[in-house]
């Protein structure tokens, strides 16, 4: 007799998916349940704070009207500010706001129609309770009209409307704004917020002459407010401390707007980071009325790393002032004046470089379009003083001394005899030949890059050295590394030279970060020698200011200043130099 011993049960794999199947379950139970226990929380939070608020607004009801007010503040009463009280386990903040209310019914005060002389007509009771303890709770507000038994009577008093406004002119809703009576002996602060058309109404105000001090506010906003003759230095405030009359109505508007950052980046003409460097930032708004005191001025350092991190500033046009023995700022992206808009994140790079004499930074734009030019031509002279031209948005390389070894040679080439010149070397009373110079790898920072001209000092040899005493061919690369730099003359092949200072640079090595030159010399009469004193390579580059100039090594006094542009008229004037460090700027119109 056979006997079947196989037993039935679960495989591995499907107890495995049973559980996951369990889990699955049992979490999405638990999520309910979590969601159901904060439902039920979220109720009795509300319960109790509309209980309360309605408590409050009871308390009010039932005050003699004269009573329905602010403790130290307006109207004047003795329902306080703000309280604390706890229910169901929370702690609720109950703050309380009452407004006069001028019921257009008998007119308005400050009407051309029908002008209210009393208008305080009724109160507006609101209480706005909050709990910044509780999880997933919502203010609530409840607000209720409490009026006066009899006619209202004259009071004497006058008005106060407050408009609040952004940079461009539109209302800020809910902005907070505080009122705060500055003269007499008795304290008054009145705490209240802008309605949908960024206005709050003030009625019923006692009379004073610039009485009140106004400020207004709101989170992730900056703020404005009135000032006192005397404080914080104005002698002349731009915005004086508001005066309410008797029956008439005093209008006050301020602005604020969302609260920007500014990223301040200095770099040298190689995109590189240079610091630490200290300068001054100032804003364009002032606070007085004669326009001598700033908003904002401010001393400042970018660190070693080249980045400045400034938040929460003011939206404003701000400029940079060097405030460094180290660096001058020979440009700056974008121009010097950077406009900040509300609520943005903005970068300016200031181009950096050591000072050299007294600067002077020139900026050329487009007369229709205000943009920078580039390609410009800014010619500065002075009698007595050679003439100094550069080209907007161009930057350069140059050697002029090749006695500590920034190059090599094939050994006929002289570097150090005199120092500040290279010509063949002589042997006994003879020069050589010919020889060459290879020179060190200059480094434009970035391979966004065009390469313009190629020049050399002096530009025109003796005759007894022979016709082509003087020959350069250049090399490009991406790797400053490479073994291999393939030198070429203008058209682009090993074939040619270049023997003309001046002349344009292949355009085969744009968008190439390194650069060499390798220099031939040669003489027909071993008696003479070529001698070279400047080489210099001029180029742009996205580490480069567009529309700009740097001068440098100025002296004091006048220079006539020439800019000239293909298709522009030409601007002629003069510049005065009277500190170290100047800023002009210049605009070309088309023909």
């Amino acid at each position: 007799m056979l006997l079947n011993n196989k037993k039935k049960g679960f495989t591995l794999i499907e107890s495995m998916v049973a559980t996951v199947i369990f889990a699955m379950l049992a979490v999405g139970v638990y999520q309910a349940l979590g969601s159901l226990a904060s439902l039920v929380q979220m109720s009795k939070l509300k319960a109790a704070a509309i209980a309360l608020a309605n408590e409050q607004l009871e308390v009010a009801r039932n005050l003699p009207y004269s009573d329905v007010g602010i403790a130290g503040g307006w109207p004047v009463g003795k329902i306080p500010y703000q309280k604390t009280d706890v229910r169901s386990g929370a702690n609720f903040i109950v703050t309380t706001t009452v407004r006069e209310i001028d019921d257009p019914f008998d007119g308005v005060i400050g009407s051309s129609t029908k002008n209210d002389l009393n208008p305080g007509d009724y109160k507006l009771v609101a209480v706005e309770i909050t709990c910044p303890t509780c999880l997933h709770y919502s203010p609530l507000t409840l607000t209720a009209q409490v009026a006066p038994k009899n006619l209202e009577t004259s009071s004497g008093n006058g008005a106060l409307f407050v408009q609040v406004i952004d940079a461009n002119g539109q209302a800020v809703v809910d902005a907070d704004v505080k009122v705060t009576r500055v003269v007499g002996t008795t304290t008054m602060v009145i705490r209240d917020s802008t309605n949908n058309v960024g206005l709050l109404q003030l009625v019923d105000l006692p009379t004073g002459n610039l009485a009140y001090r106004v400020e207004v506010s709101k989170t992730g906003y900056s703020s404005d407010r009135t000032y006192a003759a005397g404080e914080n230095g104005l002698t002349k405030p731009a915005k004086p401390n508001a005066t309410v009359l008797a029956g008439q109505l005093t209008r006050l508007t301020l602005v604020i707007d969302k609260l920007s950052n500014l990223q301040v980046k200095t770099i040298d003409q190689y995109c590189q980071p240079a610091g630490p460097f200290s300068f001054r930032l100032q804003g364009s708004k002032y606070m007085d009325a004669d326009n001598t005191i700033l908003r904002y001025s401010q001393n400042l350092t970018v660190p070693v790393a080249g980045l400045l991190n400034l938040i929460n500033m003011e939206w404003d046009t701000y400029k940079f002032t060097p405030n460094d023995s180290a660096w001058a700022i020979v440009g700056s992206f974008p121009l010097q004046s950077v406009l900040l808009p509300p609520g943005v994140t903005s970068e300016v790079k200031l181009l950096l470089a050591p000072p050299s004499g007294r600067g002077l930074l020139v900026s050329v734009k487009d007369g229709s379009t205000r943009l920078p030019l580039s390609d410009v031509t800014v010619t500065l002279s002075k009698v007595g003083e050679t003439s100094k031209s550069q080209g907007t948005s161009r930057g350069f390389f140059r050697d002029t001394d090749w006695s500590l070894g920034s190059g090599t040679t094939d050994g006929n080439i002289e570097i150090n005899n005199p120092a500040g010149d290279i010509k063949l070397k002589n042997t006994l009373g003879l020069y050589a030949s010919s020889g060459y110079l290879i020179s060190r790898v200059f480094d434009a920072g970035t391979a966004s890059t065009t390469f313009y001209n190629l020049n050399w000092q002096p530009a025109d040899q003796a005759s007894s050295t022979g016709s082509g005493s003087v020959r350069l061919q250049l090399a490009s690369s991406n790797d400053p590394a490479t073994t291999t730099w393939n030198f070429a003359g203008p058209d682009g092949t090993a074939s040619t030279f270049y023997t003309v200072s001046g002349s344009n640079i292949n355009v085969q090595h744009n968008n190439k970060r390194y650069l060499r030159y390798k220099i031939f010399l040669a003489t027909t009469n071993r008696s003479f020698t070529p001698n070279i004193s400047e080489i210099t390579v001029t180029y742009s580059s996205e580490c480069l200011p567009f529309g700009q100039v740097f001068f440098s090594d100025l002296s004091l006094g006048t220079y006539n200043l020439l800019t000239q542009k293909t298709g522009y008229q030409a601007y002629n004037g003069s510049v005065t130099m009277s500190s170290n460090w100047q800023i002009l700027e210049i605009t070309l119109n088309p023909q």
